[in-house]
């Protein structure tokens, strides 16, 4: 546990501030605000298993790894917060979907055909089906449910179907998803240093050329081949890699 006065210090690092900043502005948020959820994140999370000298000594040192460990806590939040918020727009989508009902009788039929595979409890085909029919305020008369019943329903029955569906992702997602998992592996390493980052730029150089191809990097050729002298250039990629993966994330959830 971090005393008060180590906790003012890692506060007061460039980049714990500049970090926090960015979070204020990517969720409109105040920057207290946007402090407070960085150091809670980085106190449950990923400084979890530092002691009180350990993060002393970190901060007096500017140790690169403390730093690293800032940038992944605010993009470990800023995932979370947006993961939360595509949920709840997936629940209300479900709901405006049912409510309208289906437009035509052969796509009812569809729909009705497919509940048997997601569901194997009666009761909640017949509830799903009633939906699909008749929609939300009958359903709720049908099933004697309050709002707050049918809510909670409804957002058990988007769980499970959401768990249970079988991704229909091509040959070449599966194995960028691969990839992108190896380096959150590395990123979330704490041993991992500027070699380790190099090893994998070296090893998967055509994929990285395609992640930097953007105005964003500076010296694209430098990032590729000398990653520990970059500069700024090092948390652009991290940056893009992040992006990359939140996009795929986007694409899959919808094929």
């Amino acid at each position: 546990m971090l005393n008060e006065k180590t906790i003012r210090e890692l506060v007061s690092m460039p980049c714990f501030i500049s970090n926090a900043s960015k979070l204020a502005y990517m969720l409109h948020i105040s920057h207290r605000d946007a402090s407070q959820e960085l150091l809670l994140e980085l106190l449950e999370h990923r400084l979890r298993l530092w002691s009180n000298k350990d993060v002393t000594m970190a901060i007096q040192r500017d140790l690169p790894s403390l730093r690293w460990k800032v940038k992944f806590a605010a993009k470990d939040y800023y995932r979370r917060v947006n993961r939360d918020a595509t949920r709840e727009r997936e629940k209300a989508q479900m709901v405006a979907h049912m409510e309208t009902h289906v437009s035509s009788q052969s796509e009812t039929l569809e729909a009705l055909e497919r509940l048997p595979e997601l569901f194997n409890n009666a009761n909640t085909r017949d509830w799903c089906g009633s939906i699909l029919r008749f929609g939300q305020k009958e359903t709720m008369v049908r099933f004697n449910q309050t709002q707050r019943q049918f809510t909670n329903k409804l957002a058990k029955v988007c769980k499970y179907a959401r768990q249970h569906r079988q991704p229909k992702q091509s040959n070449s997602h599966t194995k960028e998803l691969e990839l992108l998992k190896e380096w959150d592996s590395i990123m979330s390493n704490e041993t991992t240093d500027d070699n380790d980052i190099q090893d994998f730029i070296n090893s998967h150089q055509d994929y990285i050329n395609e992640v930097i191809n953007s105005p964003q990097v500076a010296f694209q050729g430098r990032l590729i081949k000398d990653f520990a002298h970059a500069g700024k250039d090092k948390f652009v990629l991290v940056d893009l890699m992040a992006k990359r993966e939140q996009e795929l994330d986007r694409r899959t959830n919808h094929e």
